[in-house]
């Protein structure tokens, strides 16, 4: 049993060396590669901020809320155009990623070929790739006149030189930065050429005819892809004084606060509210004896709420469940949703046969009228609850009567039509 035990300790001892030495290679290793790295003249940073990533918007950016960027490697091409390699994770997407500054912002562009696969969160249409790329290669863009007039003869060469040399090419336009995913970062004698590369595909863009589509400045934070109004704040605890959240519990806090709109609906804010529950319990320990203990239970819920521009009786629309609610002309909407209102006739106005049909066609989370503010029970909080509950509530303050809003206060509708679909 002795000799046993001894074989299992020299295997323990043995393990944690091996670990050590492996850390030790590992540290060298990255000592070497970082000299590497400025030797060459570059910028190596261990921890890069926010602000390295803060004037990106398209996937892999601008998804989600656990952000992260890491190691950072930047510089200047033999041209004198700036480049940033750095490493970024979310919740949908973790790895390295290469780039090089443009001349102008512009739209964004989705260029994928051989052995690569279009990135997660990408909304953009399929246009026809041109006969310069040959096959194998996927074009998407918002604008399909955009991606004609940037794909010139010129790109598409420098692009079929760096598929050349490499399995796949993942690029895109994201302002004013040409990006590219993978690039071969742990390889400093590759990496010099393939920015190189990079560097001519971002001087054949400069030099296309792309001045139309010039894209506006944005302010150095964090958005979110497609909703260039949306912004990334973490913390703001003074939220919890007046939206409707759980008031028992203590340690209540919030995290992952979003503030925004969309087009011209209504602003919002939107976070996850967390809070702790102790209570005491009663058991029986192991001698019989009765005993009491306090557990400290960890809540959160989301919060969803669009500031309303006018005060407005209170009001509620959620899926029907065991109560029925006000009672409408319409038993398909009746069976539906459960409408519950502080003036009845107010309900009426605003729940009119038009505004059922669109209630049935585009079924929300329930949400509730209080005030200047409308709250909503997404059930989870991300960025596609925040954009279907925007959508769906420019769609439902449109189809309110004018009568209504003038009613209220205000010299006509707010909304006059609804925003584009975004997601």
């Amino acid at each position: 049993m002795a000799s046993g035990l001894g074989i299992v300790g020299l295997i323990v001892v043995l393990l944690v060396a091996a670990g050590v030495v492996w850390g030790i290679v590992a540290l060298v290793r990255r000592q070497q590669y970082i000299r590497s790295v400025r030797d060459r003249g570059w910028t190596f940073v261990n921890s890069p901020t926010f602000d390295a990533v803060g004037r990106l918007g398209n996937p892999p950016f601008g998804i989600g809320f656990r952000r992260r960027p890491d190691d950072q490697i930047t510089g200047l091409t033999s041209g004198g155009r700036p480049f940033q390699v750095i490493e970024y994770s979310s919740e949908h997407w973790s790895g390295w990623v290469g780039m090089v500054g443009l001349s102008r912002r512009l739209p964004e562009l989705w260029i994928t070929g051989g052995e690569t696969q279009p990135r997660y969160g990408v909304l953009a249409t399929g246009v026809p790739s041109p006969a310069q790329l040959g096959p194998g290669w996927q074009i998407g863009a918002l604008d399909p006149a955009f991606a004609a007039a940037a794909l010139t003869p010129q790109l598409c060469a420098q692009l079929s030189a760096m598929a050349a040399g490499q399995p796949g090419v993942n690029l895109s336009v994201d302002g004013d930065q040409l990006v590219v995913l993978d690039p071969p970062r742990k390889d400093i004698d590759r990496l010099g050429p393939w920015l190189e590369q990079l560097a001519a595909a971002a001087a054949a863009i400069d030099a296309a005819p792309l001045d139309g589509w010039i894209q506006p400045e944005r302010p150095p934070r964090l958005t979110f892809y497609q909703h260039p109004d949306w912004y990334w704040i973490d913390v703001d605890d003074s939220l919890l004084q007046f939206a409707p959240v759980t008031r028992s519990g203590h340690d209540h806090r919030t995290s992952d606060v979003v503030r925004g709109r969309d087009g011209d609906g209504p602003p919002f804010v939107a976070f996850t509210h967390h809070w702790k529950a102790t209570r005491t319990e009663s058991y029986t320990d192991s001698e019989g004896r009765s005993q009491t203990r306090t557990v400290v239970e960890n809540h959160s819920e989301p919060v969803l709420g669009f500031q309303l521009p006018a005060r407005m009786p209170w009001i509620q629309v959620a899926r029907r469940g065991f109560g029925r609610g006000i009672s409408f002309e319409s038993e398909a909407f009746n069976d539906q949703f459960a409408v519950t209102a502080q003036d009845t006739k107010f309900a009426y106005d605003v729940i009119h046969p038009r505004q059922m049909e669109y209630l049935m066609a585009n079924p929300p989370a329930s949400f509730r009228i209080a005030d200047d503010w409308a709250w909503f029970s997404p059930g989870v909080h991300s960025q596609p609850a925040i954009a279907h509950s925007s959508l769906f509530l420019h769609g439902f303050l449109a189809r309110i009567p004018r009568f209504v809003w003038r009613n209220l206060g205000l010299p006509d509708a707010p909304y006059a039509a609804p925003i584009p679909q975004r997601s």
